[in-house]
């Protein structure tokens, strides 16, 4: 394969990456769960055609509309000759098919002497596969009641639903309530379940509300949940919502989860839906999480951290669950910085990228049982249905993404396909050791394919052309570098307004009036302040006075200032140049050197030359002649030496956006390491002598000599600069 066809490939995967990347993260329509009516605000109408029944809610006016607590506002059943149900659907108040649950849109029921066979529809009424990994239901009823359930797919196979088991078992009171549930395997015997247990019994009120359960294993024993509790306690609300859940140990006494809370509250939305989760010790006292949060606020299929208030906290964790295409920002531009930056400087951020990524998948994590799914791409079919899961997998590409451009940048060694690989092993274990997470093959996979990618990302970055990085770089230190360095005012007023402005957003609620003593209130002020401040001249706070002009008028003075030492200096040189005897003459202020300046150069000059070249620098045959005569010299020795130094700032494609002086131009071979610092220092020396021939002033022998004796030398040194860019 051709090297244009590789970068091309390389290019369109790297495109094809974050394209998809932020369409899947792209959220889920909003839902309001507040809006409608619940279907104890409606009222039911029943319309009979023949073996359909239709039962709808219906408004105060009679219309048909949406029970929002129950996603539909019709259901439709068919009924066979014996009266039994076996077919129904869902519909909206237009009558249109309706997902329940946002899974099904319909159910199917088949008879037979043992049970009934139920079956999820989709909108045309075929067989689906809902989110657990099941299609259809055989139920086995003893006295009326369901006793056992067991799942299969679409070809009529057992199928292990997502939570380890295949089926299931119910046990009833004498007054027909159901008291426990048994998971069960393949073969009907009961198995511990992901969540840690195998058998969940109830509690019961008096008038036969479940108010508490109970968690035991495949011998009757007490059995510890994945999240750390034996057993819950309920309270509820007055729509029947659970509200409240005080964790119990073994012993049925409230006892802290892995997370470190012991009671949990929640709030709903009118439709039902949790709306937010606080966290609180066994005494009532608010409790902070791992990562300082008292609570989540659920926001469409993400969670959102809370303080001790109930506001949404100003963290990195909010602004990648508020904004899920950040992932993808952050990632592009760690990338860019390890392909453009040194090797050195490369190495480094990998080493620290190394460490946040043991940050974010080890620490800050609630400690719980051992947990693992093998099930690869287990999450298939939800991915299109839920963000979050969406969220999850591409979270888990992207953040090995950059840990594969760094790997590249640092060895270049096909080895480094490895590394990934192995260090999401050796993650996923130390997860499932420590209990700090869940141990997953799809982890691993997204993991290797992120480094992969990453990978191939720098790998086509080194196959792009030296002169596209040059100029990347180029645009980076002389644009965008200088640019926020002359705007670094502008940017940290843009940044305050901006930290601002979103913080106040956060706790927008909190705000209730301006007189308050709170940090909240402070920072709402400071907002304003920063906002008003540029609409004023001049602005008076608490007796101090600011006022825009001020930097204005200490610019202009600065610059009278400097136009009457110009022409101070001026004056200065015109009474020295009549003295051409003295040992040093300033003109524009920039003084020629000393005499024994002017040696110490000559000896450094040559001994520099003598060394890298081995023998003795020649010296220009020294001729007396006459003034004029030796202008035109100096005038030569100085064009030679720009002409030199334009050929190597030529060569380093330097393009800047005025003509560059000859001084300039040595400053810029030196900053780049291409001419040391005692040839630049003599190159600059001989160009303001040589400038002083130029302009016919007559110069004292020993300033001629120092040329005549270092300028084989510059030149000399000048043609190397060359050699060494040309190399390079």
């Amino acid at each position: 394969m051709s090297a244009n066809l590789k970068r091309g490939c390389g290019i369109l995967l790297i495109a094809s990456v974050v394209l998809l990347s932020i369409l899947a993260l792209l959220p889920d329509a909003d839902v309001d769960h507040d809006a409608g009516y619940t279907s104890s605000e409606l009222s039911i109408r029943e319309t009979v055609d023949g073996s359909v029944t239709s039962t709808s809610y219906v408004n105060f006016d009679g219309v048909i509309t949406e029970a929002i607590d129950m996603g539909y506002a019709t259901v439709c059943r068919m009924r066979d000759d014996n009266g039994r149900v076996v077919e129904e659907r869902y519909l909206d108040a237009s009558g249109n098919p309706v997902a329940r649950y946002g899974d099904y849109y319909g159910l199917s029921y088949k008879y037979d002497e043992t049970g009934t066979a139920i079956t999820y529809l989709d909108t045309e009424g075929n067989p689906i596969i809902r989110s657990d990994g099941y299609s259809t239901i055989v139920r086995t009823q003893v006295d009326g009641r369901a006793s056992d359930d067991f799942y299969y797919d679409l070809n009529g196979q057992q199928v292990q639903c997502s939570g380890g088991y295949y089926g299931l078992h119910r046990e009833y009171n004498a007054e027909g309530q159901n008291i426990s549930l048994t998971f069960l395997d393949k073969d009907g015997h009961a198995v511990c379940i992901s969540s840690g247990y195998a058998i969940k019994t109830y509690q019961r009120d008096g008038n036969g509300t479940v108010v508490g359960e109970q968690y035991f294993d495949t011998e009757g024993n007490p059995a510890r949940s994945s999240l750390g509790q034996y057993g819950e306690l309920y309270q509820r609300n007055e729509q029947g919502y659970i509200d409240q859940i005080t964790y119990l140990d073994a012993d049925s006494n409230p006892a802290p989860t892995n997370a470190g809370y012991t009671i949990l509250k929640r709030t709903y939305h009118r439709d039902g839906t949790a709306d937010t989760d606080m966290y609180f010790d066994a005494n009532g006292n608010p409790k902070a999480l791992s990562k300082g949060q008292y609570g989540i606020k659920r926001s469409g299929d993400v969670n959102l951290l809370l303080d001790k208030n109930g506001n949404i906290m100003l963290c990195v964790d909010n602004l990648l669950n508020g904004f899920p295409c950040m992932v993808v920002v952050f990632g592009c531009v760690v990338c860019l910085l390890m392909i453009v930056l040194p090797k050195s400087l490369s190495v480094v951020l990998t080493i620290v990228y190394v460490a946040f990524i043991l940050y974010e998948t080890l620490m800050f994590r609630e400690s719980g049982d051992a947990r693992m799914n093998f099930v690869l791409f287990s999450y298939a079919g939800k991915f299109l249905k839920e963000q979050s899961v969406r969220v999850g997998v591409i979270n888990n590409i992207w953040l090995f993404i950059p840990l594969g451009t760094g790997l590249y940048r640092w060895f270049q060694k096909k080895w480094a396909l490895l590394v990934p690989f192995v260090m999401s092993v050796a993650i996923e274990t130390t997860q499932y050791v420590t209990g700090l997470g869940i141990a997953e093959l799809d982890d691993v996979f997204g993991n290797t394919m992120g480094g992969w990618i990453g990978i191939v990302t720098a790998s086509t970055a080194a196959n792009v052309r030296k002169t596209s990085m040059e100029y990347i770089r180029k645009i980076l230190r002389d644009r965008v570098i200088p640019f926020f360095k002359n705007k670094i005012k502008h940017i940290w007023y843009f940044i305050l307004v901006v930290a601002s402005t979103v913080y106040l957003f956060c706790n927008h609620f909190a705000i209730d009036k301006i007189n308050d003593a709170s940090l909240i209130s402070t920072v709402f002020i400071v907002w304003a302040i920063l906002l008003v401040l540029p609409l004023f001249t001049e602005l008076e706070l608490f007796g101090v006075k600011v006022k825009k002009e001020v930097e204005e008028a200490v610019e202009k003075s600065n610059k009278e200032v400097k136009d009457s030492l110009n022409n101070l200096q001026q004056l200065v040189m015109q009474i020295q140049v009549s003295n051409n005897a003295t040992n040093q003459l300033t003109i524009n202020g920039n003084p020629l050197p000393s005499e024994s300046r002017i040696e110490e150069l000559t000896n450094a000059i040559q001994t520099l030359t003598a060394q890298k070249n081995n023998e003795k620098t020649n010296e220009v045959p020294r001729e007396e002649g006459t003034a004029s005569e030796q202008n035109v010299e100096l005038f030569k020795i100085r064009y030679d030496i720009e002409m030199a130094l334009r050929e190597c700032i030529e060569l380093l494609r330097f393009e800047p956006q005025t003509r560059m002086t000859t001084v300039s131009m040595a400053r810029i071979l030196n900053q780049r390491g291409l001419l040391d610092s005692t040839t630049t220092d003599t190159l600059i020396e001989i160009v303001r002598i040589a400038n002083r021939a130029v302009h016919g002033e007559m110069l004292n022998q020993k300033y001629v000599g120092f040329v005549r004796k270092t300028y084989p030398g510059i030149l000399d040194e000048l043609q190397k600069c060359k050699n060494r860019i040309n190399m390079a």
